[in-house]
This record gives structure tokens, C-alpha cells and sequence, in this order.
């Protein structure tokens, strides 16, 4: 048997002087809230952004001495004995049970032992037990303390949502509290839940059809009759683009405005095209077409072909 303890202390005066008193959303707490309060007992958004740090290898599921242990489930026993549940023990459950964890305690902790007429606090000590992959374990923590706690010790930007589909891999797509866990983890900013919900949404039906996440998106323009809609003219434009290509005998591609990456992407599944570079001014078109790509997860010889560069 192992065992894996992770302290972390937390000083909330140091919190506020560096900017990052911040309540729930983003929002500053009163001025009283910001030096007393439950940051440093609390299991929280900080603990979940310490576990990816320390367990960073284990997390992404890598091992390289024992790679056959990082890819078997293991019988695991998990314990935090401080953690904030708005929703209470029946949101606990409901949130790890569907994830084939057994919730073996998630009782409410007293506000004090001494005057039980006082009531419950917000907070339970959880124990979870389970044959998981160590990697799917610390996902499942990083994406579910914030959300129980449902508050964030620093801003969502919108890259919290590529954040939230790589920890919820495998799991959250199929999810029944997925609206919850996505709204809340984004501290409910509407535009990023949507996009999330609607990636999410892309990635169960792909899941269901056996297909990739692209197929899926690109459905439409690939399966809708020519006769009853016409082939969209981008889609026209691309596919002349290629044939030109194709013809030309070209091997090195740039795309001077990129976008989002649709002709890097048509591109990239020709295997003649041994460089693609997509160049675009837009920050924010650069990164809906690597989410497109897939670049964080595409493979070293694939990642290799690639590059997505910032100009004009």
C-alpha cells in the first residue's frame, strides 16, 4: 500500500495583496471576507490547481519507467477531510458516483461539536473509494473541488474552456451533471458555458457514432444532399484550393489568413503535404483553429507537419 499526501498552506493576506481576493465568479469580496475567510482549510480551487502541479505526469497519465501501471486502473482511496459543498452530500455523490467512485463518507462537518444546535456547515469530509486510473482520479479532483465549492480564486478566461474538455476527457461528455459541473467550473459565464455545452455536446455524439469530433462537426456540409443545398462556396473555394495544390505538386503549404483553420485542417489529411503554416493577425481566430487541429493532443510526427503563427 501508498500513500500520497498533499498539504498545501495557504496565506489569504498574500492572496489579496497579489491581486486574487476575488469571491465567487471573479468578483472581490468584502473587505472583511478578503483576510478572513476559508481559503487556507478549504479544499478548493487552489488545492485542484496544486494537484495538477505536483501530480502533472500522473494527471496526464504519463509514466515512462511503467507505462502498463499509468494505463491500469488501480484501487484507490481518496480522502479530503475539509471540502466545500454547496449542494451537500446528495450533490457529492451525485457528481463522483456516476464516475465509478463508491462515496464512502461525504457527511456534513458541525460548525462546532460543542453547540450541535448550531447546525451543519457548508463543508464534508469526503472519502471516495474505487478501481480508477491514478490519471482519471486527479482529473475527476481538478475539475470537481472547484465546482463543489463553486468559486474560483482567480479570473475564468475563455481558455478555461479547452481547460475543462482536456481534465473532462472521457468522462464529462456522458456525464448526467454536466450542465452543472460546466456551468460552474466556468463560474457560470454564459458565452463559455455555451461553448463548452456545445463542443461537449459534439464530442457525445462522436463518442456514439464512433467518429472523430470533426466528422461530427462537419456532418452537414458532408452527408447533405447537393440537390436540395448547395455545397457552401467556402467549401467550393477550399476544395479548388487543394485540387490546385494537388496538381502543382506542392509539399510546403502557407495559408496567409488562416482563420480558424479550416483549409490547415483539409490539408493536414493529405499526407503529400509534408508543412502547413497557418498565419492570421487574429489571436482569437489562432485559437479556435488549434482547438480545430486538436494540437494538444495531436501526435509528435503529425505536431511536426504544423504551425500556427500570429502575423499579417
Amino acid at each position: 500500500r501508498c500513500t500520497a499526501a498533499l498539504l498545501l498552506e495557504v496565506d489569504p493576506v498574500a492572496l489579496v495583496r497579489r491581486g486574487r481576493g476575488k469571491g465567487r465568479g471573479g468578483a472581490p469580496d468584502s473587505a472583511l471576507a478578503q483576510y478572513v475567510n476559508d481559503r487556507p482549510y478549504a479544499a478548493s480551487s487552489l488545492l485542484a490547481v496544486a494537484l495538477a502541479k505536483v501530480f502533472k505526469t500522473a494527471l496526464h497519465g504519463d509514466c515512462k519507467a511503467m507505462p502498463e501501471r499509468a494505463a491500469a486502473p488501480l484501487p484507490l482511496r481518496i480522502e479530503v477531510p475539509a471540502l466545500p459543498a454547496r449542494g451537500g452530500a446528495a450533490l457529492v455523490r451525485a457528481l463522483f458516483g456516476p464516475l465509478g467512485w463508491s462515496v464512502v463518507e461525504a457527511e456534513p462537518i458541525a460548525l462546532d461539536p460543542e453547540f450541535p444546535e448550531w447546525g451543519d456547515s457548508r463543508y464534508v469530509r469526503l472519502v471516495l473509494e474505487g478501481e480508477l486510473r491514478l490519471a482519471d482520479a486527479l482529473n475527476h479532483l481538478y475539475v470537481l473541488l472547484p465546482v463543489l465549492d463553486d468559486a474560483k480564486h482567480y479570473w475564468v478566461a475563455p481558455d478555461e474552456v479547452d481547460k475543462l474538455l482536456r481534465a473532462g476527457d472521457g468522462w464529462l461528455a456522458g456525464h448526467p451533471e454536466r450542465k452543472l459541473i460546466t456551468e460552474r467550473y466556468l463560474s457560470r459565464r454564459r458565452g463559455l458555458a455555451r461553448e463548452a455545452a456545445e463542443r461537449l455536446e459534439l464530442v457525445r455524439l462522436a463518442e456514439a457514432e464512433g467518429l472523430d469530433v470533426e466528422d461530427v462537426d462537419n456532418a452537414v456540409d458532408e452527408t447533405t444532399d447537393t440537390e436540395e443545398r448547395p455545397v457552401p462556396l467556402a467549401r467550393q473555394r477550399r476544395d479548388a484550393i487543394l485540387s490546385a495544390l494537388r496538381a502543382a505538386g506542392a509539399v510546403r503549404v502557407l495559408d496567409l489568413g488562416c482563420g480558424q483553420g479550416q483549409l490547415v485542417q483539409a490539408l493536414l489529411k493529405d499526407p503529400r503535404f509534408t508543412e502547413v503554416v497557418g498565419v492570421d493577425v487574429s489571436v482569437r481566430a489562432l485559437t479556435v483553429a488549434a482547438r480545430r487541429l486538436r494540437l494538444d493532443r495531436m501526435g509528435e510526427r503529425q505536431a511536426a507537419r504544423v504551425k500556427l503563427v500570429q502575423g499579417s
